[in-house]
């Protein structure tokens, strides 16, 4: 029973500790620099206060020793005094290679000028910085490696929470092992209720779709931008379909039982295959289109609990995105390519609806419905996207998804 989120837990302790460093150095070298101006600005000061009774003649042996002497200071890299015509008469310095703050002022006799001295303080490196506060940063490694390890004491779930746990990801293979079991019995499994026609009446039947206003069509298609689908064989993708066209015959059954609609008049124009699902209804009144809403729902929130169960499995599945959508007069489009279309602006997990102003007027006391961004055309910007739905529904969509799952 480790505890949840270790990995993300000591990565932030990780990024605090760099973060840390990275100020201690900042501080450090702020300090450091302020130091150096104080300790340049006296140094220099007393150096010309004791090479200035050596200027006039210019001693060179009393100014070498008076430079030795400043120059044994560790924080010294190199020291020159100069006369008045920029000739050298005494260096010194233990490092004089190295690289560091100048500080710089004349020797003054009165009002004349007589010499100079030049004093250059080392500019200690990060690398130097950070040996130096080797015990700080040990302490504060120890602190947060102690942080974590208390974080898995303490964040660790109880004996109870993990039994919960257990049995609720037990239940719910359970469950999807049902529906596989169901799936594989029913090796031709047939659309719901999708009416046998001739095909000169489906010909017939196309052409009223074309001109039948009250329409409205559901469309489900896969999100897929990996191409995942090209990469699995043959029989794995129709597996997959059969159980997704499975979802949807349950949550179409269940949702015509609770609105009082028969579960013909739900016609499955495309069943399950790579380009997704279709599904329309002649809406004569607004409980026709709640009902395909509430599908839709049911069929996403079905879809969720699959792929997270497939995941865990390290097998194939896909998200979903749903649109549902009425005929646009102005694009000449009716219900199942205007759906289709507006599917394809969605990205994974979304659904997006395009209905006449009556039912639409209706549809937000149930769903919260947003514009959806930078539309491109009449069908996209007189859509909307379901950003959520009030109590009632949500607990109603919770309760058909469970029970779909336990049957």
């Amino acid at each position: 029973m480790n505890a949840p989120r270790q990995g993300l837990f000591a990565s932030l302790l990780i990024v605090c500790f760099v973060l840390q460093t990275l100020l201690l150095v900042i501080a450090t070298t702020h300090q450091l620099k302020e130091n150096r101006a104080s300790q340049g600005q006296l140094m220099t000061s007393q150096l010309i206060t004791d090479s200035l009774p050596e200027m006039v003649p210019a001693n060179t042996v009393s100014l070498a020793l008076i430079s030795n002497r400043y120059a044994t200071n560790p924080s010294v890299a190199s020291l020159r005094i100069l006369d008045a015509n920029q000739q050298v008469l005494a260096t010194a310095g233990l490092e004089r290679t190295r690289t560091g703050e100048v500080f710089s002022r004349d020797i003054m006799q009165g009002e004349r000028k007589i010499g100079q001295v030049e004093l250059t303080l080392i500019e200690p490196s990060i690398g130097e910085i950070l040996r130096s506060e080797w015990l700080a940063m040990t302490l504060s490694l120890l602190l947060y490696i102690l942080l974590w390890l208390a974080y898995r004491l303490i964040a660790r779930p109880t004996r109870s929470e993990y039994l919960n746990r257990l049995q609720y990801e037990n239940e719910l293979k359970q469950q999807i092992d049902t529906l596989k079991n169901a799936l594989e019995n029913t090796s031709n499994p047939i659309p719901v209720n999708q009416p046998t026609v001739e095909p000169e009446q489906v010909q017939v039947q196309d052409v009223n779709e074309s001109v039948n206003e009250k329409t409205i069509c559901l469309n489900i298609q896969f999100y897929d931008p990996k191409q995942l689908l090209d990469s699995v064989s043959q029989s794995v993708a129709q597996s997959y379909f059969h159980l997704c066209q499975l979802f949807l015959n349950k949550a179409i059954t269940q949702c015509a039982q609770h609105y009082n609609i028969a579960v013909d008049d739900f016609v499955i124009h495309e069943s399950f295959d790579a380009n997704g699902a279709t599904v329309h209804i002649d809406a004569e009144k607004y409980k026709d289109a709640e009902c395909l809403m509430m599908i839709c729902a049911v069929f996403q929130m079905l879809a969720d609990v699959l792929y997270r169960r497939y995941r865990e499995e390290k097998r194939f599945v896909l998200h979903t995105r749903c649109a549902i959508s009425s005929a646009v007069k102005e694009m000449q489009l009716d219900a199942i390519p205007a759906a289709k279309r507006l599917t394809q602006s969605l990205t994974s997990k979304e659904s997006a609806v395009y209905v006449n102003h009556k039912f639409l007027q209706s549809m937000t006391q149930c769903y919260q419905l947003v514009t959806l961004p930078h539309p491109t055309n009449a069908l996209t910007r007189h859509a909307y996207l379901i950003n959520g739905m009030n109590h009632e529904c949500a607990d109603l969509a919770q309760r058909m998804r469970t029970q779909i799952l336990k049957g």
